[in-house]
């Protein structure tokens, strides 16, 4: 990384902490075997969800490199959490954007994009896809066209999705374990989590293993890609040298892992959080009185109607469990 990159993400960073996030807490869950996971919960981000992080690096990047005489509206394609981010964060900062979404987006979570301030639309041609590609495409299409007002940000090969993680979310995860973890154990989305946090932590040890998490190739687990299937992996493709395994996960180990943590802990976390959760107690398993660092992206609040089809908790419970995580927001976030 260049000086003149190092000073932009530096200035980034900065512009970020004295805005509210980051910071997030972290649980630490003993084994029997001696193993300890440590979990960043991003869900602590003052808009629910670790793509906090990525989205106010990309938008501040293009900014910072856009023409401040010249209208920006900021576009992409997504269908959660890093529209809800970015709507947000758009909002927050003075700016438009256009939020490109397929037709098979969770209620939940269309409700929350709408809320965001940003402008919605639906592209895709079967009702109930939940693929984003035609959405993303949408973006980049209208950035094509009127490049001097709109910017797309192409999260799954924007190099500001990762740095975000080298010059935030490591950090803090270095400091808050004292040290560096045996193993880095999080699941493929756009790259951004595992890609950055792997490699800020191979830098500092190059004996930490980088464990990518996915999904089968037959599971569908939200947020959660397969690297085989996965069309559009920039950000992977290109540093999938640092990756020193990678580990499948099923529905099941996602289902168990939200299941386990709401029994243990009452947390209500998101099916990603669930799978990188059963993902990193695997690896505590194979190798006793190891240390395991991974993420939970974002809490289960978005995800009512998922939950109880699957009977992962009641009614009343997810009520409940949903109210005491806002709480704990409230107090926490100060955005």
């Amino acid at each position: 990384m260049n000086i003149e990159d190092s000073e932009l993400c530096s200035s980034i960073r900065d512009d970020f902490y004295k805005m509210g996030f980051g910071n997030t807490p972290m649980l630490v869950h003993h084994m029997s075997n001696g193993s300890t996971i440590y979990a960043k919960l991003e869900f602590f981000n003052p808009f629910g969800s670790i793509k906090d992080r990525g989205s106010f690096f990309m938008i501040e990047d293009a900014i910072k490199k856009s023409d401040r005489n010249k209208k920006l509206i900021i576009v992409d394609g997504s269908s959660g959490n890093t529209g809800i981010a970015i709507g947000n964060i758009c909002r927050k900062l003075g700016l438009e954007s256009i939020i490109f979404i397929p037709p098979g987006t969770a209620t939940e979570t269309r409700e929350k994009l709408e809320q965001s301030g940003a402008q919605i639309e639906v592209v895709g041609e079967s009702p109930e896809s939940t693929s984003t590609a035609m959405a993303i495409e949408r973006a980049n299409k209208l950035a094509i066209e009127k490049p001097d007002t709109y910017r797309f940000l192409h999260q799954h090969g924007n190099p500001m999705n990762y740095k975000a993680h080298i010059y935030t979310t490591g950090p803090e995860a270095l400091q808050q374990m004292g040290g560096s973890p045996n193993y880095v154990a999080i699941a493929m989305g756009t790259g951004g989590s595992i890609i950055g946090n792997g490699l800020f932590f191979k830098e500092r040890n190059q004996d930490t293993d980088v464990i990518m998490m996915q999904s089968n190739q037959d599971a569908y687990i939200q947020g959660i890609r397969n690297f085989m299937k996965a069309k559009d992996k920039v950000i992977l493709e290109k540093h999938i040298s640092i990756v020193d395994r990678m580990l499948n996960l099923s529905e099941k180990d996602a289902e168990n892992g939200v299941k386990f943590l709401i029994e243990n802990y009452e947390l209500l976390v998101g099916f990603s959080a669930g799978g990188n959760f059963s993902g990193a107690m695997k690896i505590g398993e194979e190798h006793p009185g190891s240390r395991i660092y991974t993420v939970f992206p974002d809490s289960g609040e978005k995800y009512r109607n998922l939950y109880l089809s699957r009977n992962l908790t009641t009614d009343d419970d997810f009520s409940s469990l949903s109210k005491k995580i806002l709480d704990i927001r409230k107090d926490y976030v100060t955005l």
